[in-house]
């Protein structure tokens, strides 16, 4: 090959990965470490080897091996280089191929110490991200997301020179969001995450942060934006990282299943065996699909092998309510309940909405399984449930929000037939709206059982027409009658009869529920 220019080597890199040919950029990623090595460079090729080449070949090739080759590749060389930014960026790499929680910790700190021996901002602010992501798995959210958003800030403020290293701390930050579950951090980032998509370079950093905000949509019930996001996350990976690809392959499974469409489900999970996220997409469709209780009890099984009680996480605790109530239903009361104390270790450090709604939608089940229908935990049950739904109001995740509704009326039905007739329309009516076809069977059933009207709300698909989301916008002002017939110049009888078929197509019982009912969605009604 003769002596190359390393430094050459590296810009034309870059020059491919702008362009889009990341398999050509680590090709010459390769040729710039040997130059540097020949050269006695070792601080050079120990970053090249550990944080560029590494990754390059995991996320492009899948090749696990590969790139835990360079790993330590990068590790040695950084031990005989001894002390440098060079080596932080090499403990940085390796913290993300451990899953020791202490080990890891031990990594970050060393890389946030070079950094600031150096002056290595890039490093820090990046450091800084991992530092917060470890604090948010731990369960001490607030801090960890303070040091997100800082990292974040910095990145977007400029301070952050590398735009690779930038999107590695959007990713960071999404992924932290997805954990807990906060719709509102991560709607106030994604403007910012998402022209990344338009630098190929940096695409997969796009395609990360689309994979987790679709994730984050998809437990919101807002399914058409879900499935935006991760149809462009699957473009992006394609033209980038492609074998991360399964990440957002694993939430669209989850879409799907959510929306009854197992066989899609199915397929997309069809060799799954890189994402941990898939389990639980597997573990519902296989549910639903379930013919009888004791294939039902197998799935419980495998879902709790699926998950290493020794290193729990937060990301966890959905997937250990969806547990929860797979061993409730198969009547092990005694392993339900030691699934739900698990999740209130998880929990208890920093309490976040989204992960609190699990949690006591998980007692509630448990306490009302554990009384074995004799009403004796009926206030518990409540209680409970009614945390569970303002927790999930509050994280503003509607789809959960009406689960755990339904989830009540159907723990009350015998002891409270008017609590759970309520409950049960109200849920139906947001099921319908969302288009989560299952559980409106399912609270449709139960309201026909308690001997309540079948008919729900507006459903997807249907729309309102010009006028009619007119009135709702009005409506939703707080404008009465008359008022509403002099703003559209109409007569106050036509703009009464406006609201009452807006109040009937809606399946809402006032003006304040058609308010909040505009408030979930766009405003308008309009599709």
């Amino acid at each position: 090959m003769g002596e190359e220019d390393p430094r050459l080597l590296e810009r034309r890199a870059e020059q491919c990965a702008e362009a889009g040919d990341y398999a050509a950029s680590l090709a010459l990623r390769e040729r710039a470490f040997a130059q540097w090595r020949e050269r006695g460079d070792l601080r050079r090729a120990a970053y090249l080897a550990a944080y560029q080449i590494a990754f390059d070949h995991l996320a492009l090739f899948g090749n696990l091996a590969v790139a835990r080759g360079w790993i330590e590749r990068g590790t040695h060389l950084a031990e005989q280089a001894g002390d440098c930014a060079e080596s932080g960026w090499v403990a940085l790499s390796r913290a993300l191929y451990t899953a020791d929680p202490a080990v890891r910790a031990e990594l970050v700190g060393e890389a946030i110490r070079l950094a600031q021996r150096f002056g290595d901002d890039d490093l820090g602010f990046d450091a800084l991200a991992y530092a917060g992501l470890a604090l948010v798995e731990e369960g001490r959210v607030t801090e960890g997301m303070r040091h997100l958003d800082e990292a974040a800030a910095a990145a977007r403020g400029g301070e952050v020179r590398s735009p690779v290293v930038a999107g590695e701390i959007y990713c960071k930050l999404l992924v932290a969001c997805e954990s807990t579950l906060d719709v509102r951090r991560a709607e106030d980032w994604q403007p910012v995450t998402s022209p990344l998509g338009a630098r190929p370079a940096v695409a997969w950093a796009s395609a990360i942060c689309r994979t987790h905000y679709g994730g984050i949509l998809v437990v919101a019930g807002r399914w058409d934006e879900a499935e935006h996001e991760l149809e462009e996350s699957l473009r992006l990976y394609d033209a980038s990282y492609r074998a991360l690809r399964s990440a957002a392959l694993a939430r669209l499974a989850e879409l799907r299943t959510r929306q009854g469409r197992l066989s899609e489900s199915r397929e997309l999970l069809a060799g799954q065996i890189l994402d941990a996220y898939a389990v639980r997409p597997r573990a519902r469709t296989e549910w639903l699909a379930a013919g009888d209780a004791a294939e039902r009890g197998l799935v419980a099984a495998r879902l709790e092998r699926a998950l290493d009680r020794r290193s729990m996480r937060l990301l966890d605790v959905p997937v250990l309510a969806l547990l929860t109530e797979m061993q409730v239903a198969c009547g092990d009361v005694p392993a339900a309940t030691r699934t739900a104390r698990t999740m209130v270790q998880l929990t208890s450090a920093d309490p976040v909405d989204a992960l609190v709604g699990y949690t006591c939608q998980s007692n509630a089940c448990v306490a009302a399984a554990a009384a074995g229908g004799q009403g004796s935990a009926h206030e518990v049950v409540v209680d409970e449930m009614e945390s569970a739904i303002a927790s999930f109001a509050a994280a503003r995740l509607p789809l959960e929000s009406a689960t755990a509704r339904l989830r009540l009326a159907e723990l009350v039905h015998t002891e409270d037939p008017a609590l759970a007739r309520a409950e049960a329309r109200t849920a139906a009516e947001s099921f319908a709206w969302l288009g989560a076809n299952i559980e409106l069977d399912q609270a449709t059933a139960l309201l026909r059982r308690l001997g309540g009207p079948g008919r729900t709300g507006i459903r997807r698909g249907e729309v309102l027409t010009d006028r009619e989301a007119e009135v709702l916008a009005l409506v939703s002002q707080g404008l009465s009658n008359p008022q509403i017939a002099q703003r559209l110049y109409i007569s106050p009888k036509t703009a009464s009869h406006h609201v009452s078929n807006l109040l009937a197509k809606l399946g809402v019982r006032n003006r304040a529920e058609a308010a909040a009912w505009a408030a979930a969605r766009d405003g308008t009604g309009r599709r």
